[in-house]
Order: C-alpha cells, then structure tokens, then sequence
C-alpha cells in the first residue's frame, strides 16, 4: 500500500498485532542472481560481517509514515534490533527525508519512490527520484487503468533503463471510502499484468505484493517463467491460512521438477525462491511478520538456503548489499 494517509483503521497496524508462531535465529546466503547489477558503496559503519553469523533480514515492504515526526529513529531501532535492511517505500513529497536518512544508513534504509501512475508529470519525478540516489519504485497502486496500459510505459522505460526494483501491490485492495464513490479496482492489479511487464522490460526486477492475494496460482506461476519476478507474502495471506500453511506447497509446486531454465537465485531449485521478505505492517508488526514467515517455512518444509534467500539473500544480491 502506499503511504495510506487517511485516518481509518490501518490494515498493516492490525496484521501487524497478529503473532502466531515463534521466530528462529536468521542465517544468510546470498549471491550470483539478479536483473539488478550496479552495485553501491556502503558505510563500514552499517555492514554487518558475513562472518557474523548474525543474518540480515531485507524487508522489502516497508512504509515511510511521514505521521511520525521520529519515524526514522524508531525505525533505526527496529532495524538495530532485528538486523534489518529495509526497502523503505517513500511519498515523493517526502523524497529529500528519506534520501538523507539513506546517506547516513546506506545499509538499514534503501529509498524506493512511490509515484502516482496517472500523475502528469509522473515521469520527471522519476528522473527526479533517480538523480536523487533512489533505488527503485513501490508501492505502485491504486492505479486508473490496468498495470499494462501503454500509458504507463514511459515509467517503465525509465525503470529499465536504471536496471531498477519495481514493486506493484497485486490483488484485493483495501477501500478507503466507505461512503463516497472511489475510483478503484482490484483488477487492474492483477498479478497477470506483471508477467507483461516483466517481459517488455526486461531489466526491471518486478516484485509483486502480497502474492497476488487470493490469485495465488497465478502470482507462482508468473513468477515460475519469469526470472526478474518475485512476490512477498505480506497481507492477511499468511493470518487466514494459518492453520493450512502447507497448502502453499501446491502453490509453488515445481521444486526438482527440472522443467524450467529459468534462472533463479544461486540456482536454487526450491520453488519458494521466488518469494522475497515483506512485512507492509507497522514498525512494532514486523517481528510478527518474521515468525508468520518462519510458520510457512516450517509447515512446509522449505530448506535453510532457500529461507535465507528468502528472508534477505535474494535482496541483498540484487542490491549488491552486503549480508
């Protein structure tokens, strides 16, 4: 979602409430995968040693809350405190804050831009968003036509050219009005529409939100065929099927299955390697996310390299990150 300013009940302050297994200790393993190649010179200061032992998490899903005039130091102790890299999803109006707050912690915050689609002048703030140090763009939404309509390429293009990370929300959406008209509709934000633009623009690392939620065997299978596409789990997903995690087993199928050329992460064969870390919750809800992550895994069996990969490995190599 994005920066969701309006003064209803927060779906992510909710989910973010909901604790349902324990977390286990982080391991990291991250390298030779990515449509993302530049890479970026980070602080010593923020590098946490691979030889650490202590795991880097990336959460890809992060919402700045420019309602909080000390968000970025409750941030920075969540992220001390969980090991947490964040691709922190920012307003463009409050691009110049986060940006510096990047400079000084090139490691715990990655500045991506959200940009109204439909916005006149869209694509020169972008190029704004680009001259400024930003990473890539999310949550795109709310969107007045389909992710696919040829008058959102010019965004696209840009992105492509940057070789950037693009994170588009993908199936039901929350109503912000409940008594006035709104001009939206889950299905212009249907996780088909990715693997188009994944295949167009091929150097854009296309991340989908919430697995396309309740379009599941779509998102996996987009993803399946499509090496630049990944999708998080954040949302209700992992609350409603709680006590049928394991259902997710026959979501993502393929694992051995040997049919695929499609290059993944380490070249990991694990069907869930295509999923990333994202929380889309309030600062105090991560942890919860992480254990609901840790539930999945465990139910459906899913091996500590590709956990890794999951949790941050995969982020951090498209980011050229240290682990």
């Amino acid at each position: 979602m994005i920066s969701k300013m309006f003064n209803q009940f927060s779906r992510r302050k909710f989910l973010g409430a909901v604790c349902t297994t324990s977390a286990t200790t982080l391991l990291s393993s991250a390298r030779g995968f990515g449509a993302y190649v530049p890479s970026a010179k980070n602080s010593e200061s923020d590098s946490v040693p691979a030889s650490s032992g202590k795991g880097r998490i990336v959460d890809m899903h992060v919402h700045f809350d420019a309602k909080n005039p000390n968000y970025i130091e409750d941030f920075l102790k969540v992220s001390e405190r969980l090991n947490l890299t964040a691709l922190m999803l920012t307003p463009f109006e409050n691009r110049v804050v986060v940006a510096e707050a990047a400079k000084q912690h090139p490691t715990k915050i990655i500045p991506f831009g959200y940009v109204n689609l439909d916005a006149p002048d869209v694509v020169q703030q972008v190029e704004e968003l680009h001259s400024m140090g930003f990473r890539g763009l999310g949550e795109l939404e709310f969107v007045k036509k389909p992710y696919i309509d040829p008058s959102y390429f010019p965004v696209y293009e840009r992105a492509n050219e940057y070789g950037w990370i693009v994170l588009f929300h993908t199936g039901i959406v929350l109503r912000k009005k409940f008594n006035e008209p709104e001009d939206v509709a889950s299905g212009r934000m249907r996780p088909i529409h990715l693997e188009e633009i994944a295949r167009r623009f091929p150097k854009i690392t296309v991340l989908g939100a919430h697995l396309g939620n309740p379009e599941y065997q779509w998102a996996a299978e987009i993803a399946r065929w499509n090496s630049n596409v990944f999708f998080d789990l954040s949302g209700s997903s992992l609350m409603k099927m709680q006590r049928r995690l394991s259902t997710f087993r026959e979501i993502f199928w393929w694992t051995g299955e040997g049919d695929s050329q499609v290059k993944t992460p380490d070249n990991d064969p694990h069907a869930f390697v295509k999923l990333v870390f994202g929380s889309d919750t309030g600062l105090e809800g991560i942890e919860n996310v992480v254990k609901q992550y840790h539930a999945l895994f465990e139910a459906c069996e899913v091996p500590e390299p590709t956990r890794n990969r999951i949790m941050g490995g995969t982020l951090l190599n498209l980011l050229s990150l240290p682990s």
